[in-house]
């Protein structure tokens, strides 16, 4: 079986020979596989080097025995996501199957290999999709880049799973990244090719050695010369009764002692009209273009390469082109910079290579002059005039205006003051002014004033302050309990539980629990002059003092898992630190009570400050909005895997579980995660972890729900706009009995609720005692 497969890899390299044929093209045959392409469609896959890898595979079908008994083939493309572009029991002939390839739309993304691989093995190579028992599988990767993912671990489960894997390199692609894909042995299974104008031509040097060998291996000759041994031919022995004659390979010609042989270079022929220069390989031969050119499609000629007309330059203004190379250069009033690129203009200006008297307008080479604000330029262009307002009779003031260059303002004479109108003068009132430091009245006269009280005061020796005259403190009433006081009169009131008789001075006691609207929740006990609320066993009175609810707790371990990936951008980031700041108004943060943590992430991840490492509110939302933006990927599986490994660990200052501290995770993400995140996500919600997720933008609803713990529509959120997600902090109060907060989270200590219920049931039977033997 392993020869066949490798009988397949070399037959797949195999492309259209060089060398002229006579008759149609030759098949090489094999058994039954299944083999399928994952052909890379990253962004830099340039748009003629697609269709060169679109060639490639319809050259290389050209070669196969296709049928739905023979060999079966599937393509695959992948960027940053992965797509089927037709199955293993798609097509039966090869017409069909090279109109799908020529139909395939590339992706034009990043470069997520290990995830694609992981996909054909999952999802291609299944009966559903024309997979065959007992059949071999094999795949075969072409790639132009580095993967932005890990590739080695999927890797070597899909070869366990039994599929061989073979990696073609182009241009770009990484050799270390090629082995960690393909099976071994590395010299049968990756196979790289300089560019993509020679992907057709890498495969010829193995075309005519692999067509002469059958399945086994061997040689199609005489079993004598083999079985005896006595020859020394360097290639082939053709045997006759007690002789035999040595002969060569094809593509090979035999040396004049009749044993070695030697390839045959095609290239001593001529040069094959190559424009520059011809290369000889197995069985043929392929021209080659001087550095700074390439080869066009013809595989002849050679075309300068323009960097220039291509773009692919980092000239700020001028490029000036020479094959493969350029230089650049700058417009008239510009100078080329030290890097030999960017452009700075010439500014006569700052150099002070000018004599404008106030202002300098530089244009690159050139300048002209202007004036500040309030002056004008004189006829010789340079020198400037103030412009005075006051003297040209310019201004609408009442009383006085006073110049300044091409402005005024307005001014009063003594006694009056300027208007919000900042033109008339109105006599100066020190009263309305508040230009005075009377307590209650100002007597108001021109440019002075005196100061009086209101009834019930009565004005001090300072000839400023009042005193409120206290009728209760002076003993002048006939309250019997309480007297209220008011300046200069008094009324009469009742202590808590009694009510004031209709002669409003005396007090008789009241039942409260029966004559007031007491609002206990569960049951009003009555006390001489007030009440107390209480609740049933099991339960304890919250702060109101009449509502009965279960025990909370403020204290919570919580790790922020914030998305700061490159399609967030800088402005929206901000808005996401000033979400996780109210988030974090909403708690109550103290070294023993709630701790926070936070993290952040894209292509890697970064904790921005352990849970350990403040304990105050503001220190935390300073060091929030001190966090700097990461770019990059999105790598949420990532980031949930860290938050459960080092997040949540006692070293970063995560309580002890059988504290029963409740742990919660909340993730922020802008986008569609490019790794999985279903084992970790799971692997959380299993730790205790209780999880929220909130998602903006172009976040996946799916992804979100499988992050969030039960109930989902609890712990899930989703806006969006960014400008909306102060919306979704208020609304995600992290409380705890959720009855209260419309249920967000749920945590219970259930010693410190017994201790509470206990404490307070034992209070009320004590009041309860004390007021019987009161009553007798």
């Amino acid at each position: 079986m392993k020869m066949r497969l490798v009988f397949l890899l070399l037959t797949l390299v195999v492309l259209v020979a060089a060398r002229p044929k006579s008759g149609p093209k030759q098949k090489c045959k094999s058994g039954p596989v299944d083999l399928v392409f994952l052909i890379d469609s990253s962004r830099s896959v340039r748009p003629h080097e697609f269709e060169t890898m679109r060639k490639f595979m319809i050259d290389i079908l050209s070669t196969l025995d296709i049928g739905l008994n023979a060999t079966r083939v599937g393509v695959v493309q992948y960027s940053s996501q992965v797509r089927t572009e037709f199955s293993l029991k798609a097509h039966s002939k090869l017409d069909t199957m090279v109109k799908g390839i020529n139909e395939i739309i590339p992706l034009a993304q990043g470069t997520m290999t290990g995830l694609a691989i992981k996909f054909v093995m999952d999802t291609a190579f299944v009966a559903e999709e024309g997979d065959r028992p007992k059949v071999p599988n094999v795949m075969v990767i072409v790639t132009d880049g580095r993967p932005q993912d890990r590739v080695a671990e999927v890797a070597i489960e899909a070869r366990e799973k039994g599929i061989e894997i073979f990696a073609v390199g182009v241009a770009r692609a990484d050799m270390a990244s090629l082995r960690a894909m393909a099976s071994p042995p590395f010299e049968d299974h990756v196979f790289l090719v300089e560019s993509f104008d020679l992907i057709h031509q890498f495969g010829l040097q193995f075309q005519d050695k692999l067509c002469g060998v059958d399945l086994t291996g061997r040689h199609a000759q005489p079993l004598t010369c083999v079985r005896r041994g006595k020859h020394d031919c360097e290639q082939i022995c053709n045997a006759s009764p007690g002789v035999f004659t040595c002969d060569c390979n094809a593509g090979y010609k035999l040396n004049d002692d009749k044993k070695s042989c030697t390839m045959i270079d095609f290239c001593s022929f001529g040069n094959h009209s190559c424009d520059h220069e011809c290369v000889s390989v197995l069985n043929g031969y392929h021209c080659r273009c001087q550095e700074g050119h390439r080869l066009l499609e013809n595989g002849k000629t050679c075309q300068a390469i323009d960097l220039c007309a291509e773009g692919k330059h980092d000239c700020e203004q001028i490029c000036i082109a020479s094959p493969g190379a350029f230089t650049c250069d700058c417009n008239a009033g510009y100078t080329l910079n030290d890097d030999k690129k960017a452009c700075t203009p010439i500014d006569l200006c700052a150099e002070g290579k000018h004599d404008c008297e106030q202002i300098c307008i530089s244009a690159p080479g050139v300048f002209t002059c202007d004036c500040n604000a309030g002056y004008t330029l004189n006829d010789d262009k340079k020198a400037c005039t103030p412009i005075d307002l006051c003297a040209e009779g310019k201004h609408d003031c009442e009383q006085i205006c006073n110049a300044s260059p091409g402005a005024f303002t307005c001014d009063c004479n003594a006694g009056y003051t300027l208007n919000d109108d900042k033109k008339a003068c109105t006599p100066i009132d020190l009263c309305a002014e508040g230009k005075h430091d009377c307590e209650q009245i100002c007597n108001a006269s021109p440019g002075a004033f005196t100061c009086d009280c209101n009834a019930g005061y009565t004005l001090n020796d300072d000839k400023k302050a009042c005193t409120p005259i206290d009728l209760c403190a002076e003993g002048k009433h006939d309250c019997e309990q309480i007297c209220i006081s008011a300046p200069g009169v008094f009324s009469c009131d009742c202590n808590k539980g009694f009510k004031l008789n209709t002669d409003k001075k005396t007090c008789t006691d009241m039942d409260m629990c029966n004559t007031v609207k007491h609002g206990c929740e569960h049951q009003c006990v009555n006390t001489p002059g007030s009440f107390y609320c209480i609740c049933p066993e099991g339960q304890l009175l919250q702060e109101d003092g009449k509502s009965c609810g279960t025990c909370k707790s403020a204290n919570i371990d919580l790790v922020l898992l914030i998305d700061g990936s490159k399609s967030v951008r800088p402005q929206n980031f901000e808005l996401v630190k000033k979400f996780v700041n109210q988030v974090v108004d909403s708690l109550d943060v103290s070294a023993h009570g709630t701790r926070v943590g936070f993290v952040q992430y894209s292509s890697r991840v970064r904790t921005e400050f352990p849970l350990n490492m403040y304990h105050t509110a503001a220190e935390i939302k300073a060091a929030v909005m001190k966090v700097d933006y990461m770019e990059k990927g999105t790598m949420t599986g990532l980031a949930l895997k860290h938050m459960l490994e080092n997040s949540f660990s006692e070293s970063e200052g995560a309580r002890p579980l059988d504290r029963n501290i409740p742990r919660i995770g909340l993730v922020f993400t802008d986008g569609r995660s490019q790794d999985d995140i279903t084992e970790f996500a799971k692997k959380a919600k299993e730790a205790g972890i209780t999880m929220y997720a909130v998602g903006v933008g172009k976040a996946v609803e799916d992804e979100l729900r499988e992050i969030a713990s039960e109930p989902t529509e609890k712990h899930f959120y989703y806006t969006t706009d960014f400008s909306a997600i102060s919306t979704i902090a208020e609304n995600l109060k992290l409380n705890i009995c959720p009855a209260e907060s419309q249920g967000e989270i749920e945590v219970k200590d259930p010693c410190a609720c017994e201790s509470l219920v206990e404490f307070q049931q034992a209070t009320m039977s004590s009041l309860e005692q004390l007021t019987q033997k009161h009553i007798l």
